[in-house]
């Protein structure tokens, strides 16, 4: 593959007719680059990169996602999500953490995510590769699929984003999270133990350990999303969504994800007066779902156990935000939680 004069990126073999594009920049900085490009080529059966545009920074600068403009090609555009790890990094529980995250989204695209049907659709994997010491994880662009962000999301968007998550954990009932994280969600304990040591004195510290064995104690254990917020779904106008960043999914209880999706979408205000409604509407469509993917489980067995694990869920997660941030008073649906929570551990 060579560049031609316009700084596009072409195949030698099928030579693009394209030209006076923006220059493909990111991905032509070196040697490795040129690489990087003649891979993104091959994948996507593409003759030439036209562009590509910053989508955004990875946390803690661990690389860039980026949304690539192909020509000659059947795909007009991929998404490209390229992991490179600072130097100068030291062994931190943090920086291992984010490290061990990438390799588990890759395993998760490569082995689990076909499995995804319609019901908790995710992007198609094109492509993954590991070099120089981080790695390229080539996506379907679910833009050109008709999914979009929205920010905040509408009532119709929660209806679709718990749609999706009832639909995911009936799919994975009962696996082995092989490859993923043994404990699913990026502020589950075990990792988090700085945080919980900066956390105020009080009943929710002292009683951290109990409420993390009470979710890990769960009868009925699914996958977890992980980091099931707002930010990481897409919506389409026919009323689903579609999830995008698993670094964190592994095996939990799905109670886990479904109180951080509400916090997320409604805080604790809006919680108030909708929280019951729209926990209702996803235990109904997950039952709903494992009726229907065939599980050999009472469906209602499994209702009960997460709705009693609810509150604690929700307290498991605000004691992460108490050790996180800045403590914070919790409003009066989280404290309402966070006492049932202690009152059934």
């Amino acid at each position: 593959m060579a560049q031609g004069r316009s700084g596009i990126w072409r195949n030698e073999k099928r030579h693009g007719t394209q030209s006076n594009h923006k220059r493909f920049s990111v991905l032509s900085k070196s040697r490795r680059a040129f690489d990087w490009a003649s891979w993104v080529l091959l994948k996507t059966e593409s003759q030439v990169l036209q562009k590509s545009t910053l989508i955004q920074p990875l946390w803690g600068g661990y690389g860039e996602l980026l949304r690539l403009k192909l020509g000659g090609g059947s795909m007009s555009t991929v998404v490209l999500k390229r992991v490179v790890p600072p130097s100068g990094v030291g062994e931190t529980v943090s920086d291992g953490r984010k490290r061990r995250s990438y390799v588990v989204e890759q395993n998760w695209y490569g082995h689990w995510a076909p499995r995804c049907g319609e019901g908790c659709r995710v992007a198609r994997c094109l492509g993954l590769k590991q070099v120089d010491g981080g790695s390229l994880l080539l996506l379907e662009d679910l833009e050109g699929a008709g999914f979009h962000p929205s920010r905040p999301p509408r009532p119709e968007h929660i209806k679709a984003g718990l749609h999706w998550l009832a639909h995911f954990h009936s799919r994975f009932m009962g696996e082995h999270p092989e490859g993923l994280w043994e404990q699913g969600n990026y502020w589950h304990l075990d990792t988090r133990a700085e945080e919980w040591k900066c956390m105020p004195s009080g009943p929710l510290k002292y009683n951290a350990t109990l409420l993390d064995r009470r979710l890990k104690a769960a009868r009925f254990q699914t996958l977890l999303h992980g980091d099931a917020k707002p930010a990481n779904f897409c919506w389409h106008g026919n009323g689903t969504a579609a999830a995008v960043d698993f670094q964190y999914v592994g095996g939990g209880c799905g109670i886990r994800d479904v109180a951080y999706f509400l916090d997320s979408c409604l805080g604790d205000s809006g919680c108030e007066s909708q929280a019951d409604e729209w926990l209702n509407f996803y235990l109904s469509t997950l039952c709903q779902a494992l009726r229907c993917d065939g599980h050999a489980i009472a469906p209602l067995d499994l209702e009960k156990e997460w709705r009693e694990l609810f509150p604690v869920a929700w307290a498991d997660f605000c004691r992460f935000e108490q050790g996180w941030g800045r403590p914070t008073p919790l409003g009066r649906y989280s404290q309402r939680q966070v006492d049932l929570a202690l009152d059934r551990i």
